[in-house]
């Protein structure tokens, strides 16, 4: 909940940021009252692009629509490249909100601060919209940095996400080609991941995952989090002594082998994303340090993408697809990960992935980099109005900037070659027994659970005819194909009783044991029941070939 008082303040602010940087026709359409004073421009946005003109106002307007812009920078395929540009420049650049640190952990804590602290910093070196941190000693030596959340955040941010909200459905109201980038869903996106960032305990249970699914490997380190002095505006991590990944001269001075050190980094998110399906959704070189002995670590876990079991089989899908450059199955994929797609034409857009293809397999290894395929890859989302899950932006955005500093570092970096390991692995646990039973057995099951609920399925639908509620959803076709169907959906549901029928006849003479029997069970049952298997396995072959024809 927020104060609508304070929401009324803040609308009235928001209009006056837009009237200054030229947006009235944007204001006209916005159902919010506010000062005419306000609306008056005093900057000359004639000599500034309207591209410029919405960071500039994104900026103004404070840090819940900066990270807005942010997220939208993420989705090139959907807006123009000059706007996307335009929102890559934007910089969550906030002062330190002025706080007794002390009195802070003592009411966010509920003890003696000097009873488990030794020192505590009282200026802060890092600070952002959502946070600042501070370094302090821990009573037994132990160097620790504190998270604390700005004080009143949460209602800000609030009232901006239930702005926002109304501001994108205006917006789409009015505009068809708003609605096309599907802007509420882009907001409503935004608006989940906000949430959990806003949470120092979510940000703490990520930080204890990442540390479990990395336990035991030498190339990363993952700081320790204090849960006995953590809450949800206060988290408390070890202190880590390194230096920028991207600073060259220290890894050189140190004499670290750049490549090998590059090429960790590389595999250490690779594994986050295939291996563990839990990933760092923001690896930009503010947020990974190289430590004195060689190992990587990643900062901040405040945003991280999550892969569910049906995402990671379709990101399987897609690598496999990818490797084996079937365009046709690429597609299909593609399809499925989308929330919402309106491809024009099937045959250009498998034609487009093609050319992808063919692209990989004309250009050396050395010029081939993710940002080309990436542009090709948005012209065809952008093409073909596809809008993904948050992750999959997450994703692509984070092996961009991977190998963006990769190849800062070590010029002739391939990330493909990285990728290929990880793909055959992919691969060799799909064609393994193990998983071929399982997806075997997965398939009975559900098979048998369809048959299962045959009967309850003909009730309703005889129910349905009884009160006349029944709808028939139909498109025009011949009458010899409309013939042949019927044929066919007739033939499976008789089928289908028969199996039904033969397996209870079947089951209602074990029970009378009628003679003669073979192996204590009627023969007239094995015949009723090898029958029913019989029309079992037939409805089933009948059901895949309709499928591959279809």
């Amino acid at each position: 909940m927020y104060n609508p008082t304070k929401k009324l303040q803040r609308s009235s602010q928001i209009l006056s940021i837009l009237a200054k940087y030229g947006f009235k026709d944007a204001i006209a359409r916005l159902p919010w009252k506010g000062a005419r004073a306000s609306l008056e421009r005093n900057i000359d946005v004639d000599k500034i692009s309207v591209y410029t003109r919405i960071r500039m106002a994104l900026e103004e307007l404070g840090p819940a629509f900066i990270k807005l812009g942010q997220s939208a920078s993420t989705r090139e395929g959907l807006l123009p490249k000059d706007l996307v540009e335009e929102l890559k420049r934007l910089e969550d650049n906030v002062s330190p909100f002025e706080v007794d640190i002390r009195e802070y952990l003592a009411k966010e804590l509920g003890l003696d601060v000097s009873e488990q602290f030794q020192t505590i910093e009282a200026q802060p070196f890092a600070a952002a919209s959502i946070a600042q941190v501070y370094r302090a000693t821990l009573k037994d030596g132990t160097e620790v940095v504190l998270k604390v959340r700005r004080p009143g955040i949460d209602e800000i941010m609030r009232i901006d996400l239930a702005l926002m909200r109304d501001i994108a459905k205006i917006l789409t109201m009015y505009n068809d080609a708003l609605e096309n980038l599907n802007l509420s869903l882009i907001v409503e996106s935004f608006a989940m991941t906000m949430q959990e960032e806003m949470s120092l305990v979510i940000e703490r249970h990520n930080v204890e995952r990442f540390a479990k699914n990395f336990k035991g490997n030498k190339l990363i380190k993952v700081p320790k989090v204090y849960p006995d002095l953590s809450t949800d505006r206060v988290l408390c991590m070890e202190y880590l002594d390194g230096f920028k990944v991207t600073d060259i001269a220290e890894i050189k001075r140190r004499g670290m082998d750049v490549e090998t050190l590059v090429k960790n980094g590389i595999n250490l998110y690779l594994e986050q994303v295939i291996i563990h399906g839990f990933f760092h959704g923001d690896p930009h070189p503010g947020n990974m340090m190289v430590l004195p002995d060689g190992r990587i670590a990643f900062l901040d876990f405040g945003n991280m993408g999550k892969l569910l079991g049906i995402d990671r089989r379709q990101l399987e899908e897609f690598i496999q697809s990818a490797i084996s450059e079937d365009a046709v199955r690429l597609a299909d994929v593609i399809e499925d990960v989308a929330v919402v797609s309106h491809i024009p034409d099937r045959n250009q857009f498998e034609r487009s992935l093609y050319e992808i293809f063919d692209m990989i397999d004309n250009v050396s290894l050395g010029d081939l980099s993710l940002d080309l395929l990436f542009n090709k890859l948005w012209k065809i989302i952008g093409d073909n109005r596809l809008y993904f899950p948050e992750y999959i932006y997450q994703l692509m955005r984070g092996i961009s900037l991977m190998e963006g500093i990769g190849r800062q570092l070590y010029p002739d970096l391939n990330i493909m070659e990285s990728i290929k390991p990880f793909a055959r692995r992919i691969m060799m646990e799909r064609l393994s027994p193990e998983a071929i039973f399982k997806k075997g057995k997965h398939k009975i099951e559900s098979f048998a659970r369809d048959v299962e609920k045959l009967p309850e399925d003909m009730r309703a639908l005889v129910r349905l005819f009884r009160t006349g509620n029944f709808t028939l959803n139909h498109r025009l076709i011949s009458a010899r194909s409309f013939n042949a169907i019927l044929r066919k959906g007739v033939n499976r549901i008789v089928i289908g009783i028969m199996f039904m029928s033969l397996n209870l006849l079947g089951g209602m003479v074990i029970v009378a044991r009628i003679e003669p029997r073979w192996w204590g069970i009627p023969v007239f049952a094995w015949i009723c029941l090898g029958s029913a298997w019989v029309f079992a396995v037939y409805l089933f072959i009948a059901m895949i070939r309709a499928k591959d024809n279809d």
